[in-house]
């Protein structure tokens, strides 16, 4: 956060490493059933709420790590989640969505981001919170829904490149709600002190 307490783009490593890390974790936890899809998503969501309760709302508006607050965190996991919503709905009815966004490439992935932040960063709070609820539920209805080869197929839908639908779900879910726990988590161990009243 810069004096101006606008949101300041972090250096594209530090970036870079958060995009990289989500990835690989999707990448990383392939599945050969949607039993098991759905049930990596379900246990880091309620991991990551089961964390995002114990924090005071007051801890959720302070700077977590990068400029970044819980609600920021929670707010970009929530647009990832819509983006990926799009992107699966869009491909479903024929289309060929743009991906990662219309005016952006992968490589522009901290330009996006930084976009989004920006986006939401005078939301409300509540607003905020209720809106990555109902896309995680609106996420795990879509997944529940897909079939095996849908979900299992490289290429079944060629917004995927070479990978499946069940990798880029996992990163708009599991991926992404570990890596929200992890910097939250390691954050908040640090600053529990600062809030007597939990």
């Amino acid at each position: 956060m810069n004096p101006t307490g606008r949101w300041v783009q972090p250096p594209f490593a530090v970036l870079r490493a958060h995009i990289d890390d989500s990835w690989k974790t999707a990448l990383m936890s392939r599945f050969d059933s949607k039993e098991a899809l759905l049930a990596d998503a379900a246990t880091a969501r309620l991991k990551l709420a089961g964390l995002l309760a114990d924090l005071p709302d007051a801890a959720k508006l302070v700077e977590v790590t990068n400029g970044m607050t819980v609600k920021d965190f929670i707010a970009h996991r929530a647009e990832w989640g819509r983006m990926m919503l799009d992107w699966y709905g869009e491909a479903k009815a024929g289309g060929t969505p743009a991906v990662p966004a219309r005016a952006h490439t992968w490589s522009q992935l901290p330009e996006l981001n930084a976009e989004i932040h920006d986006r939401f960063s005078d939301a409300r709070l509540a607003d905020v919170e209720r809106d990555f609820a109902s896309v995680h539920d609106e996420l795990f209805e879509v997944m529940e829904a897909c079939s095996d080869d849908e979900l299992f197929t490289k290429r079944y839908y060629s917004f995927t490149g070479t990978s499946d639908l069940a990798t880029y779900f996992t990163s708009a879910t599991g991926g992404h709600y570990r890596s929200a726990y992890r910097h939250i988590n390691k954050w908040w161990r640090a600053s529990r002190r600062d809030y007597p009243e939990v």
